[in-house]
């Protein structure tokens, strides 16, 4: 039976993530699917988008890779397509890792205080490649036909074809502090929290690697979760039962 692979926020965390990757007990018919935040923050942002690159080259059709919001301050600083409409203030992406971003892919500092840096290939290609949310196929995951993975989450009580991606990347407490009792069950990521927070409508996988925490890999339907810590340590445990009150906290 095929499980799907979830990847929480990178930003840049190359050597965590090559560590996961290599510890993922994934079938030939598994798939993966990355939550987004690939850049920003952390060293090298270049050496994540091309390992992200060869995840999906090397099988295409089960390698999902969704927009985070980080990527898309990035696609809109280079003039990009993206999925939502917000116009961000300059120096917006620069001041929340696009620095250390564009250093990791060799671009020079007097271009980055200049503004004359064009977008690089890899980067571009990346952009090119993700999705603003997905759900599994149910041909292939029936018993998973109410999950939906999306980078921030998605507002109760509308469904993710209907928002842009001001909700899909950006939400935080509509989403967070809410309960949707439609019977869905959201995997996303971009707000840090210490440990993987399980709730019935919700799990949340990004643990905060960028800030010496954890990378997390969540398995479903078998609900397992694989995490790589800041010494590059591998553990691996059960998810907590969806009823269970969880006692992850939000880091920051």
């Amino acid at each position: 039976m095929a499980s799907i692979w979830a990847i929480g926020d990178i930003h840049g965390q190359l050597s965590p993530l090559e560590t996961l990757l290599g510890k993922l007990p994934r079938q030939a018919d598994d798939y993966t699917v990355f939550i987004g935040d690939y850049i920003d923050r952390g060293p090298d942002s270049a050496g994540v988008a091309r390992r992200v690159l060869a995840e999906y080259d090397s099988a295409p059709e089960r390698t999902i890779l969704l927009w985070g919001n980080h990527e898309d301050m990035a696609a809109y600083y280079f003039g990009l397509p993206r999925p939502s409409l917000y116009l961000y203030e300059d120096g917006l992406w620069l001041e929340n890792g696009g620095i250390a971003a564009l250093q990791s892919f060799d671009v020079e500092n007097r271009a980055i205080l200049t503004g004359d840096v064009s977008c690089p290939d890899d980067l571009a290609r990346l952009f090119s490649l993700l999705k603003p949310f997905w759900r599994p196929p149910t041909e292939v995951f029936p018993e998973l036909s109410h999950v939906i993975y999306a980078h921030a989450g998605v507002r109760p009580g509308s469904e993710p074809e209907e928002e842009t991606g001001d909700t899909l990347l950006w939400i935080r407490d509509e989403f967070l502090t809410v309960h949707d009792d439609s019977g869905r069950l959201v995997v996303h990521g971009h707000t840090p929290y210490n440990n993987v927070r399980v709730m019935q409508d919700k799990i949340g996988i990004d643990t905060g690697s960028v800030y010496g925490n954890l990378l997390t890999a969540l398995q479903l339907p078998e609900r397992i979760i694989l995490q790589v810590n800041a010494k590059n340590l591998v553990s691996k445990r059960q998810l907590p039962e969806f009823s269970a009150p969880s006692k992850a906290k939000k880091m920051g």
